[in-house]
């Protein structure tokens, strides 16, 4: 196995962790993998609150550092729900399409948080009246709800 790649990849684990930490989060997971014809090394990321109660983390993130050294733009995924995430799987609104530099992943986390917060009240109110609330779209599995 090749070690290419191997040093930057353990600096985006670094910057993962401490993004997480930046963003009031603590960190869940941050590991790092190849696999076999992979162009590079993927890290990942799972955060949750202080508390979090549930076994699957509240937010993830990932990204694939190329062997060259290259750092992709990391993507965001999340859930607006306190509940159990597998139980909710069908009906939870979810973050779509967000992802950002490495540098901006702090603020980006912080921010992706406190819209996550906004959409579980919004639809506990009954308010939620679209997908697209603030910077990011937060849309149910079944378009339905």
């Amino acid at each position: 196995m090749t070690r290419a790649g191997k040093e930057p990849a353990e600096d985006v684990k670094k910057a993962f962790r401490r993004a997480i930490e930046l963003a009031g989060l603590k960190a869940h997971r941050v590991e790092m993998f190849k696999t076999e014809g992979s162009s590079g090394r993927i890290v990942m990321g799972s955060a949750n609150p202080e508390g979090w109660p549930q076994e699957c983390p509240a937010i993830e993130m990932s990204t694939l550092v190329n062997f060259n050294g290259e750092v992709g733009r990391v993507d965001i995924r999340c859930a607006a729900t306190d509940e159990d995430h597998l139980l909710s799987a069908f009906s939870a609104r979810t973050l779509r399409a967000c992802s950002c530099e490495l540098d901006d992943l702090p603020a980006t986390l912080k921010a992706v948080w406190a819209e996550r917060q906004l959409i579980i009240d919004l639809v506990k109110q009954g308010k939620l009246t679209s997908a697209f609330v603030g910077r990011w779209t937060w849309e149910s599995p079944d378009p339905s709800i």
